[in-house]
């Protein structure tokens, strides 16, 4: 036992998967390229299989991946993002989440939001993650790594299942997957998901629908051609963060109202041409639209409305000038925005796979066309003011009210070229070699129209905002690697990638605060540039399977973020920066143990991320961002998962998952607008259990206690406010397999 301790110490989140699976029988294809048994992956990957989300009853992919060793789940006021290898703020532009091989990572950020949860649950045959790589396969956003759901499209043996599962604060999922052949050349899939929940807060609810199907036709031994489509739709109303003083009283208490819909609608369309044994041509087509609609009520404090105020009113003269900064706000002000994002991706994937005696040769060509829309519209409620004049001994007294409408039309086109080579050298060492060149263009505007009613003002100022885009990128990317398979179980590996990351549309654009009033400004970024080597081996020795991974990466030109009243859109500022170095290094380590009833896991994942360059914020002025050794925002250290599934009869089996998240820091600006502020965010760990019991083969139940110490820990936080997550909650379920 103590040698097992000490090995799960010092193993690495390689495999995640139940004790069934053999390293020489687990495939791993989309997200490595090559379809390979993960023993020769010369790299880290992390799999999830289907049986391991049925255990878990997972209703979501966000609950899939938090349990996930390596993953850290980031929430936002609008849901999650995923976070890989030290991310931190910038994870939607790091890691690219796929699903079948196609991006669903919006490229505008002001979504808030990775759409995860449109998959049903039930559709997935496994979840593929390789933390910190795949920028010659995949391109731009994946120096943080890849994440690939893989659905069960592909033709294989028939199955029909149906989850129902009922839960604390009103949750109610059902799930229905099915495959079938049609004949032996035609196979149908279709899968689909409902959840009505209440949220845990007062006020909260949440109902949505998902769908995906579509068949695939082996036309002959030298064709064949696939076809897939989803939709996904949900309706929510949710709250916004809310003050920390408010919650440590009660913690259900209900933020400012945000209600919201969101619709996601995908096509893919998949030939496969094989003229010879040796080699294959892939064509795919596909079509995405995402359409997110909300509306959120908020309110302004007295300070927030008065720099509104002195932000959009312009100056015509020392003396306006004079009464505009003596402006006093009597009471904070209610208003409310309204907002519509519109993302459409198009595009083409051409592949070719040559297969010859020492190895395997893949060349590629992919373009894409993403268009961004954003319509979005800010008011205030009437309020009362003051201001003074100079040379008058008393305020003059007003009455004001704001409109802000904003418009966002950005457009970006991709094409890349890459090739990537596997090649064996010997019967036990394998060298990968690969390169890409990817080009962008961006174009596109941003239009904001501002109108103050002011009382004492004879009609209202219309203040205008304008930004044009029109900007290209040139990038580059190459990875060599080495794997040593030095027994049948066990292998040692080593790669050096050199990727990027191309800014995304709304980052080229700043909204500051030039000290007279807030405007636009081109914000000059470079493309990031990141070199990331890693070490790692894996292996099974007795009765466990363990891995160890080390890594490094060094990133030029990192994009960061500085914003100031993030909570509040009508006051909300925020500038794009590269820093100028950055290095993050750290150790992913897992293991697990079978015994003859009983399973464990143990993983650790540390990451330490600091900027070893400074770059600057005005280049001009010469203000600094941040300093040298500061911690690159939104990073957690630490993760480390355990669990546990022990059979107590043939039939009945339990089992529990301790997960840990350590806390990180946040930059958010100071009250100046430019020089920022640190807050330190708690990190915090949650056990979850459950328990199974097969009625026959067909039928199973399953129970479970989610958080199951009743630990107080907050999904989203800034320095004043957050979004607490539930305390304790139950669910029941049951499942069909036929």
């Amino acid at each position: 036992m103590k040698k097992i301790i000490i090995m799960s110490l010092i193993a690495s989140a390689n495999l995640y998967a139940v004790s069934e699976i053999q390293l020489d029988k687990t495939v791993v294809s989309s997200t490595a390229g090559f379809e390979k048994p993960i023993i020769e992956e010369n790299k880290n990957v992390v799999l999830i299989t289907a049986e391991q989300i049925e255990k878990k009853q997972y209703t979501d992919v966000e609950s899939i991946l938090k349990d996930t060793p390596n993953v850290v789940i980031q929430e936002t006021e609008f849901g999650p993002v995923v976070n890989l290898r030290g991310s931190g703020e910038r994870s939607m532009s790091r890691v690219k989440t796929m699903v079948d091989g196609i991006s669903i990572t919006p490229l505008e950020e002001a979504m808030g939001t990775l759409p995860i949860n449109s998959i049903p649950v039930n559709s997935i045959e496994r979840i593929e993650i390789i933390p910190g790589g795949g920028a010659v396969l995949y391109g731009s956003g994946t120096t943080g790594g890849v994440v690939n759901i893989i659905t069960k499209s592909n033709a294989g043996k028939d199955f029909v299942n149906a989850d129902v599962k009922y839960g604390s604060y009103g949750t109610r999922d059902t799930g229905f997957a099915l495959g079938q052949m049609i004949d032996e050349n035609f196979y149908v899939n279709f899968a689909g998901q409902y959840v009505n929940k209440n949220g845990y807060r007062d006020n909260e609810e949440l109902e949505s629908k998902s769908f995906n199907g579509g068949f695939d036709y082996k036309i002959n031994d030298r064709h064949r051609v696939k076809f897939q489509a989803s939709h996904y739709d949900d309706n929510s109303t949710s709250s916004a963060a809310v003050e920390k003083s408010l919650l440590e009283h009660n913690r259900k208490l209900a933020g400012e109202n945000i209600s919201a819909d969101s619709e996601r609608k995908s096509f893919a369309l998949d030939y496969e041409y094989k003229p010879k044994d040796n080699l294959t041509f892939y064509a795919n087509a596909f079509k995405t639209k995402y359409e997110r609609n909300f509306v959120q009520d908020d309110t302004m404090s007295k300070e927030q409305t008065a720099e509104m105020i002195k932000g959009n009113i312009p100056s015509s003269s020392p003396m306006m000038e004079a009464i505009k900064n003596s402006i006093k706000i009597d009471n904070d002000v209610k208003g409310s925005m309204t907002g519509k994002f519109v993302e459409e991706t198009k595009g083409v994937k051409l592949k070719s796979k040559y297969e010859y005696d020492k190895g395997t040769l893949i060349f590629g060509y992919d373009y894409t066309t993403a268009n961004l829309k954003r319509d979005s519209f800010v008011s205030t409620e009437k309020f009362k003011g003051s201001a003074t004049a100079p040379f008058m001994p008393i305020p003059i007294s007003f009455t004001a009210a704001f409109t802000t409408d904003t418009f966002v039309d950005m457009n970006k086109d991709t094409h890349a070229v890459y090739a990537l080579n596997d090649y064996k050298l010997t019967d036990r060492l394998n060298l990968t070699t690969g390169l890409r060149y990817e080009y962008s263009k961006y174009d596109g505007n941003r239009l904001t129209n501002t109108k103050p009613e002011v009382s004492i003002m004879p009609k209202p100022i219309s203040v205008s905002k304008t930004s044009e885009v029109d900007e290209e990128t040139n990038n580059f990317a190459g990875e060599i690697g080495l794997i040593y398979k030095y027994s049948d179980t066990g292998s040692v590996y080593s790669r050096y990638e050199r990727g990027f990351i191309s800014p995304l549309p709304t980052q080229l654009t700043n909204k500051i605060n030039n000290g007279k009033t807030t405007e636009y400004q081109n914000s000059n970024l470079d493309s990031e540039t990141i070199d990331s080597i890693e070490f790692g081996v894996r292996d099974f020795i007795g009765n466990s399977y363990v891995s160890a991974t080390v890594f490094a990466s060094q990133t030029n030109d990192e994009i960061a973020t500085l914003d100031r009243n993030a909570d509040n859109p009508a006051t909300k500022l925020w500038r794009f920066v590269n820093i100028g170095k950055t290095r993050r290094v750290g150790v992913e380590l897992y293991s697990e143990q079978y015994f003859d009833k009983l399973t464990l896991n143990q993983s650790v994942s540390y990451v330490n991320a600091e900027i070893t360059k400074v770059g600057s914020v005005n280049k001009d002025a010469g203000e600094t961002y941040l300093e040298k050794g500061d911690k690159v925002p939104m990073v957690s250290d630490w993760k480390i998962t355990l669990g546990a599934d022990y059979k107590l009869t043939e039939k009945l089996s339990v089992g529990a998952n301790y997960t840990y998240n350590s806390g990180y820091e946040r930059r958010e600006l100071a009250e100046n607008g430019e020089v920022p502020k640190t807050t330190k965010i708690s990190g915090y760990g949650v056990t979850d259990a459950y328990v199974q019991y097969s009625v026959n083969e067909n039928f199973i139940l399953k129970g479970g206690i989610n958080n199951l110490f009743n630990e107080e820990y907050n999904y989203y936080e800034t320095s004043s406010t957050s979004i607490p997550a539930p305390e304790r909650n139950y669910y029941v379920a049951g499942s069909i397999v036929l």
